[in-house]
């Protein structure tokens, strides 16, 4: 460490007397303020919004759906007259679900191919029924006939039907109906509105207008002919 001297110089002849004070500099007396940590009201801290529960929702919306479609198909059986075998219907499987939709007119290769997920996995199709606003199906599973209906919204209804099955079941491809009513309105110059469906009973699809007109093509669409 550096010593320091213990005494002053002084230079001959300078002069003894000390320098007069500094002068300080008015000030101005600013407000006191206390800290907001340390004031008596507690500032209220913002509160983050709730998360939306959108699965919840969605789940509820989707049971809602569902139930209203099993309301729907019990009111329809006991507009048939069927209402009494009900119950009995529901215990041998009856059912009603939903399932993604396409939309719009299943005359369309990609809507007909969605509706066609509606049907059970395991399920051979006897005879198939299409129209713009639904899918109608015989299909067998596990040896028994079921009826089963999918709309173009996607709403499915499952019901057990008293016949024995056929023991035919038909192959087609899911195109074919679009490509069925491409090829003849072309030929005829009508719009796919003026079609009333198209069915598929053994090998051929059949056409039909509203007003009776016909043709027929084969499973996959092709060999389109009048009549």
């Amino acid at each position: 460490m550096r010593d320091e001297p213990n005494f002053v110089a002084s230079i001959a002849g300078a002069s003894t007397n000390p320098s007069p004070p500094p002068v300080e500099s008015p000030t101005i007396e600013q407000p006191l303020t206390v800290p907001e940590a340390w004031s008596e009201t507690p500032q209220p801290q913002p509160q983050s919004p709730p998360r939306p529960r959108k699965r919840r929702k969605q789940h509820q919306r989707m049971m809602s759906r569902v139930l209203l479609v099993a309301i729907v198909v019990g009111f329809a059986l006991y507009a048939a007259g069927t209402g009494g075998k009900l119950i009995g219907m529901v215990r041998e499987g009856a059912s009603a679900r939903v399932v993604p939709a396409e939309g719009g007119s299943l005359l369309r290769a990609v809507a007909f191919e969605a509706a066609l997920q509606g049907l059970p996995e395991t399920a051979s199709v006897e005879t198939l029924r299409v129209a713009a606003d639904r899918i109608d199906a015989r299909v067998v599973v596990d040896g028994k006939v079921r009826l089963v209906r999918v709309t173009a919204k996607g709403l499915v209804t499952d019901l057990p039907a008293p016949e024995s099955p056929t023991g035919k079941t038909v192959r087609f491809d899911p195109r074919a109906p679009a490509r069925i009513v491409r090829a003849v309105t072309r030929r005829t110059g009508r719009g796919p509105a003026s079609i009333s469906h198209l069915s598929l009973d053994g090998t051929r699809w059949q056409l039909v207008f509203s007003d009776g007109a016909q043709f027929s093509a084969d499973a996959r669409g092709r060999d389109v002919r009048r009549g």
